[in-house]
C-alpha cells in the first residue's frame, strides 16, 4: 500500500501539468489573436506637387493650385505590446496636382507657359510604428509615423503649352484627361512617402472600434515628373516635382 501512493501522486502530478500546458497553449493563441487586428478606412486628402527647383535658368516652376483626392484602404496593426504596435495595410491614393511654368525669355521652340493638371492613382503599402494609449474610458489615443511606397497605377492630366515658333505660338491643350504617353508621362512607377500621424479609436463593441485619424504623407524620393519635352517640345520641364498630401481617415476595426 505504501508504493501505491508515491505512484498516485506522480500520476495526479503529470496530468496536472498536462491540463496547465494545454490551458497556456489556448492562451498563447489567442493572445496572438488579440495582438493582430484588422479594419477598413476611406479619407479625403488635400495633394499637392511642389517643384524641387524653383528655377531652372529661364524658366519659373510653381505650384498651380492644390488638388481634392480620395484613399480608401485595409489596415492591419499588429500589437506586440499594449501600448505599441506595427501598423500595415493596402491602400489605392487617388491624388495628383497642377504645376505652372514660365519662360518670358523663351527662344525659338522653348515653352513661353505651360499649365499641367495632374490626376494620378498609386497603390500603396504603409508600414508604420504606433503608440498607443491606456484607454481613457472607451477612448485610446494614437500617434504614428513611419513610410510607404507606391506604386503607380493610373497618370492623366489635362493641359495648357504654350511654345514659341518662328512661325508664330503655338498652343497645345487639352480639355478632359488625356492618359499620359511620351516624355509628358514620365511619372516616377514608384515613389516613397513619410508619413505621420495622430488619431483616436473609439470602442463601440467587445470587438468594434471606430477610428479617426488625421495624416501627413511627404513625397521624398523620386521626383514624381521628370519630363523633359511634350510630343516635339525639346525643352519642357515642370520643375521636377515631388507630392505630398494630408488625408482624414475615418473606418473601422474589428
Amino acid at each position: 500500500m505504501m508504493m501505491r501512493k508515491p505512484i498516485w501522486i506522480a500520476l495526479a502530478l503529470c496530468a496536472t501539468t498536462q491540463t496547465s500546458f494545454g490551458q497556456a497553449e489556448t492562451t498563447t493563441d489567442n493572445d496572438v489573436l488579440r495582438k493582430l487586428r484588422f479594419g477598413v478606412y476611406v479619407a479625403p486628402t488635400l495633394s499637392m506637387m511642389r517643384p524641387s527647383a524653383g528655377k531652372d535658368g529661364n524658366q519659373t516652376q510653381a505650384n498651380g493650385g492644390n488638388k481634392l483626392g480620395f484613399t480608401y484602404g485595409i489596415m492591419a496593426d499588429y500589437n506586440f505590446t499594449d501600448n505599441y504596435a506595427i501598423a500595415t495595410g493596402l491602400q489605392v491614393n487617388s491624388t495628383g496636382g497642377i504645376i505652372t511654368t514660365e519662360n518670358p525669355k523663351a527662344a525659338d521652340n522653348e515653352v513661353l507657359k505651360s499649365n499641367v493638371n495632374y490626376t494620378l492613382q498609386y497603390l500603396e503599402v504603409p508600414v508604420a510604428l504606433k503608440l498607443n494609449t491606456d484607454e481613457i474610458g472607451k477612448f485610446r489615443f494614437f500617434g504614428q509615423a513611419g513610410m510607404s511606397v507606391g506604386f503607380n497605377i493610373s497618370k492623366k492630366a489635362t493641359y495648357e503649352i504654350l511654345q514659341k515658333t518662328a512661325a508664330g505660338d503655338s498652343l497645345y491643350k487639352a480639355d478632359t484627361k488625356e492618359k499620359l504617353t511620351g516624355s509628358i508621362g514620365a511619372i516616377a512607377p514608384v515613389v516613397f512617402q513619410m508619413n505621420i500621424g495622430l488619431g483616436l479609436q473609439y470602442k463601440v463593441g467587445p470587438k468594434l472600434d471606430a477610428y479617426a485619424g488625421i495624416f501627413f504623407n511627404n513625397g521624398f524620393a523620386p521626383n514624381v515628373t521628370v519630363p523633359e519635352k511634350v510630343n516635339n517640345f525639346p525643352d519642357f520641364k515642370d520643375g521636377n516635382t515631388r507630392l505630398n498630401n494630408f488625408a482624414l481617415r475615418l473606418g473601422f476595426y474589428f
